[in-house]
């Protein structure tokens, strides 16, 4: 859309201009990955690229969740208005800014959704307790900040239900990873110390599928810079970078 209001046409154009057909974000080229607290655990580079130019293999900093059916995040920032004695003014003044991510999914074999959210998790601690495995070979193995010993068994193998086990009061890292329909990468997200407080598991004798969900509060966000995809403009929609792009490129 032209700058000028005055040459606005409704008719004759699109109010968003440098949009191409057919290259749009979707739920199909969206990826939530689980892996360690903080990117610090995996070489303290918010820049994903420098890990991987570091010695980091893709495979080795997240694992893919898989089955998930739906993803929302929500996010509330307090504001306090403060009113003056002699006007109808106001002023406003920010306050904390808080966020949950809320998971669904079909159990369909396999791990469970508490396995898999704490795949890169292992029991460093000898003497006793449960030792929890981890899923995948991951960077952060050597440098998890409170290596606990679990004392309450969360489950065994790939069945973790068991949400009043100390396990889950050790913290998580989640990666939002999205593209667009041309597999371009767009941006990416990892929202580090993340927490379950929420858990449920649904199966009735009606209904052929299980269902599982989980209710995660996180203490920030951070984006990672990975962005392949240009701002959207008048005659630059893209960039010339690689067409896979990013750092999961070999994440089957």
């Amino acid at each position: 859309m032209p700058g000028n209001f005055s040459e606005w046409s409704p008719y004759e154009q699109y109010v968003q201009s440098g949009l191409v057909d057919g290259a749009y974000a979707h739920g199909g080229f969206t990826l939530l990955a689980a892996g360690p607290p903080r990117l610090s655990d995996v070489g303290g580079a918010i820049n994903m690229t420098a890990a991987l130019a570091a010695g980091a293999v893709a495979n080795q900093i997240v694992l893919p969740v898989g089955i998930i059916q739906n993803f929302n995040l929500t996010q509330t920032r307090a504001f306090s208005r403060l009113f003056e004695l002699g006007s109808e003014r106001s002023y406003f003044i920010s306050g904390r800014t808080v966020g949950q991510i809320g998971l669904g999914r079909v159990y369909y074999h396999g791990a469970s959704l508490l396995r898999i959210l704490y795949a890169y998790y292992m029991d460093l601690l000898p003497g006793g307790g449960v030792l929890i495995k981890p899923m995948f070979p991951n960077q952060a193995l050597q440098n998890i900040a409170n290596p606990h010993d679990v004392i309450i068994p969360p489950g065994y193998e790939n069945i973790y239900l068991n949400l009043a086990s100390d396990l889950f009061s050790q913290p998580i890292g989640l990666m939002l990873y999205i593209r667009d329909s041309n597999l371009r990468t767009l941006g990416s997200l990892y929202f580090e110390s993340s927490f379950v407080p929420n858990h449920s598991w649904v199966v009735d004798s009606q209904g052929v599928l299980i269902q599982e969900s989980v209710a995660v509060q996180y203490e920030r966000i951070v984006p990672v810079a990975i962005t392949d995809v240009a701002l959207v403009t008048n005659t630059t929609p893209y960039s010339h970078g690689s067409k896979s792009g990013g750092f999961l490129q070999t994440v089957g």
